[in-house]
């Protein structure tokens, strides 16, 4: 199974390079990576880094972390993000 092409389709080819069980990375990190800002939802609410990646939620950013064999731990006080291997 492979994500849609979509804005957080860098993030994905990112996470499929990945050795490590876990990376940590911060909101600026995810920034650079994907050539962009995150939403403001994404800087304000633990929810938009849920683990939801179904296809009626719209979740693509969730679609992209999770394909890719990973699952999201956000700290938005932190600004940080740990996508742990599943």
């Amino acid at each position: 199974m492979t994500a849609r092409k979509s804005i957080y389709t860098p993030l994905h080819q990112r996470l499929l390079t990945e050795a490590a069980h876990s990376v940590r990375l911060t909101f600026v990190e995810i920034e650079d990576i994907l050539g962009r800002k995150l939403p403001a939802s994404a800087l304000k609410f633990t929810a938009w880094w849920s683990n939801e990646s179904s296809m009626k939620a719209g979740h693509a950013q969730a679609r992209a972390w999770m394909v890719a064999g990973f699952r999201a731990h956000a700290s938005i006080k932190d600004r940080v993000v740990e996508f742990r291997g599943v």
